[in-house]
């Protein structure tokens, strides 16, 4: 039996995006055969790679002079590196390197500073984020705080909607914010505000009436994304998760492609100085029906070379129905390929957040004792979806607060590999809050990339007041246990997340691995660390998952997240070399220069 040529419609869709081909799949099983033994290889390959690049003419990149590190398991550290189009073409001495120089080549001296692979965002939302964070920040400490802020930016912008992003839980009651303070200050203009977790919004009574929104509103999905309700039925002004939230906001302020794209133009040269060179788009703003229509601003940003990195995208599933997710799925993927940006992935948002208590978990909030939160989906529909997108050959990555949704999610994905023929999956299960012991080796076990937002995982306010209230212990001493998946042979991989956050929003890598290895606010070299502390990563193993392990989950580790001969020039310079020195110290390191297809795309 030719079992290439049983599984290659599996492949189809991949073979079209990565140039491979029926040959190319016939060789699939000697291919993983040898990468068994590939390591006993690899200084060999890269040697003989090296003197075949020789005879092709001049470098136009030689970096010499400082620390190069690689994230290659063969070659971690090199002293040079040349690059030739948009390929590496040389890693390792630097006489080797200055060989392929040529009279137009730009040999640049790092002058001791460091170069390593460019960032890869495994989850993360730019068009979201460029439009959440676009109006007021109310990244502050009170209540009071807020609502001085936000009058006095109605004060500055006097006509049209307010907007805003960053309130944090811990201002309010557990029953959330009201509209009626900020009736008080915003009386006739439409106001709305995203909470810090990007789950829920805060708004006036001009936005709700301008929605429409009454005490005779059905929840778009009860118990889940639903508008908070006072004791007479009446709206309170605190809208809970997507549904509810983008319908709400579109009414005040209708959503645009045109209007993500003019916002995305602003942030792009800010992710190019964060050194992102590679991300997973973890969903996009609806704007009616058509997630692909969104997807393409992207493209139109490549069309321009205003895009600063490729961009794995995702088609998103919110809700019911499900009956057609892959055919919907295929649809969206097949109208968006270009050569950096491509549809890879289903994403499930498999529950809410903490926060508002809506992500599900396995037993009651310590603080709300009647609520488990809640799923859009119920188990038997969890199997379905995650079963019907693996039997169709594609990979899912799931939203995963709760730790209900971790083990329902794992569940399905077990079921789909006993039930559906064997491939390489790289499923993915996101933010991970909390999981059960049992739960923890489950990922190893089935090859699914825990991926982490190590930025929420700091000892500040939100974990430690409204975390700690809603686990209670011992849950809430064993919160955001990424050392674990990696001591039991998981897989790890980090995003931000931007814009959600628990307690500060940030876009940066830099800032995401100084949390993951200190497990502290960064910028407070006192501030406590979050138990348990022998979670804390080591810099190497975070930088790994905010390179190779996001690369690998996004199935472009062939290409990206390492520093080799035949991959992709994607680099970046830093003023320092972040494996040594206090770690406390790393989102302070500057990236000076970034590379993406061999194309220097910021400079500082």
């Amino acid at each position: 039996m030719c079992i290439a040529c049983e599984w290659a419609p599996y492949f189809e869709a991949f073979g079209r995006a990565s140039g491979l081909n029926r040959r190319s799949l016939l060789g699939a099983g000697m291919a993983m055969t040898a990468a068994a033994i590939a390591p006993v290889f690899r200084a060999t390959e890269v040697k003989a790679q090296d003197a075949r690049a020789t005879t092709s003419g001049p470098a136009d990149f030689v970096f010499h002079n400082g620390p190069v590190y690689t994230v290659s398991g063969a070659q971690p550290w090199a002293k040079a590196v040349a690059v030739r189009g948009k390929t590496i073409i040389h890693v390792g001495d630097e006489a080797g390197a200055m060989a392929l120089a040529g009279p137009k080549t730009q040999v640049i001296d790092l002058k001791g500073r460091m170069l390593m692979p460019g960032f890869v965002e495994g989850h993360t939302h730019p068009l979201l984020g460029a439009f959440l964070t676009s109006g007021i920040d109310l990244q502050l400490p009170t209540m009071k705080d807020a609502l001085a802020a936000i009058e006095q930016y109605a004060k500055e912008n006097p006509t049209g909607p307010i907007r805003g992003f960053g309130w944090r839980v811990d201002m309010f009651p557990p029953e959330g914010p009201t509209r009626a303070d900020l009736d008080r200050i915003l009386p006739d203009r439409p106001a709305f505000f995203f909470a810090i977790d990007g789950h829920s919004l805060w708004v006036n009574s001009k936005a709700l009436e301008m929605a429409g929104v009454t005490r005779d509103t059905p929840d778009p999905i009860p118990r889940f994304s639903y508008y908070a309700r006072d004791e007479k039925g009446e709206p309170t002004g605190y809208v809970l998760e997507v549904n509810a939230v983008l319908a709400l906001v579109n009414a005040v302020e209708p959503i645009t492609a045109a209007n993500l794209g003019k916002l995305l133009d602003r942030w792009l040269p800010k992710a190019a100085a964060a050194g992102i060179t590679s991300l997973f788009d973890a969903g996009v703003p609806p704007i009616g029906s058509d997630q692909g229509a969104v997807i393409n601003v992207y493209v139109d940003a490549e069309k321009r070379d205003a895009l600063p990195f490729r961009v794995s995208a995702s088609y998103s599933v919110k809700s019911l129905p499900i009956d057609d997710v892959v055919e919907q799925f295929k649809d969206v993927r097949s109208r968006v390929s270009s050569e950096l940006v491509h549809v890879d992935i289903v994403k499930i948002v498999g529950d809410g957040s903490q926060g508002g208590y809506t992500a599900w978990l396995i037993e009651p909030y310590a603080d709300m004792p009647n609520s488990i939160g809640a799923s859009p989906f119920t188990e038997a529909q969890w199997h379905q979806l995650i079963g019907a997108v693996d039997a169709a050959g594609y990979d899912v990555h799931v939203h995963a607060c709760g730790e209900r949704t971790a083990r329902v999610a794992l569940d399905a994905m077990e079921k789909a590999i006993a039930t559906n023929p064997k491939r390489d999956r790289r499923n993915a299960i996101a933010h991970l809050v909390y999981v059960e012991d049992s739960d923890s080796p489950r990922f190893a076990k089935m090859n699914v990339t825990a991926q982490f937002s190590a930025n929420w995982s700091s000892a500040d306010p939100d974990t430690m007041i409204n975390m700690l209230a809603r686990y209670g212990q011992p849950r809430a001493s064993k919160l955001y246990r990424t050392k674990t998946i990696l001591n039991q042979g998981g897989r790890v991989s980090f995003g931000t997340d931007w814009p959600a956050a628990g307690y500060f929003s940030t876009y940066k890598p830099l800032d995401s691995i100084e949390v993951g290895v200190t497990r502290r606010l960064i910028g407070k070299p006192d501030a406590p660390v979050l138990a348990p502390a022998d979670e804390r990563l080591t810099v190497a193993e975070a930088i790994h998952a905010n390179t190779m392990g996001a690369a690998y989950q996004l199935r472009m580790d062939d290409r990206i997240g390492s520093l080799e001969v035949g991959k992709f020039a994607d680099l970046i310079v830093l003023d320092r070399n972040i494996l040594e020195g206090d770690p406390r110290d790393i989102h302070k390191a500057k990236v000076e220069l970034t590379m993406m297809n061999g194309k220097i795309r910021h400079k500082a």
